[in-house]
């Protein structure tokens, strides 16, 4: 679980600091992060999407259309399961927050802090990792 009172701290301090580019480059980094402590309920579709995220976010590697590509397949994957807009497992769940880090740049104002609300309730699925996501919101 991601603590919804700390993240909402989190999330002002990330927006009100950085620019919308910036904050969304560190939100990214966060959900990466999290993600690699719950990576083990992802599909091997969405272990390289994954991989693809952190390389980019994290390494600043790959292109933009790397994650563009990945993230249609990722939707592919659960439309091919009818699961795109029915959650029923954690693999469902990771697949769903694992999307999230496959944006480049955010599609609007409020996208960024949207994408991470919609992250931690499907992070929150997955089990109770309280403790690792305070630390990362700290780092």
């Amino acid at each position: 679980m991601i603590a919804r009172n700390e993240l909402e701290i989190y999330l002002v301090n990330v927006t009100q600091t950085f620019s919308a580019t910036e904050a969304h480059a560190i939100l990214m980094r966060f959900m990466c992060r999290c993600l690699l402590l719950a990576h083990e309920f992802l599909p091997e579709i969405g272990r390289n999407a994954l991989n693809l995220a952190t390389a980019f976010w994290l390494s600043g590697e790959g292109q933009a259309e790397d994650l563009l590509t990945a993230r249609i397949a990722c939707w592919n994957y659960l439309d091919s399961k009818h699961r795109s807009t029915d959650i029923q497992d954690r693999e469902d769940a990771a697949m769903r927050a694992v999307i999230c880090v496959l944006y480049a740049e955010p599609e609007s104002d409020d996208f960024s802090v949207e994408t991470v609300h919609w992250f931690a309730d499907m992070f929150d699925r997955l089990g109770d990792y309280s403790n690792e996501t305070a630390q990362l919101m700290k780092d």
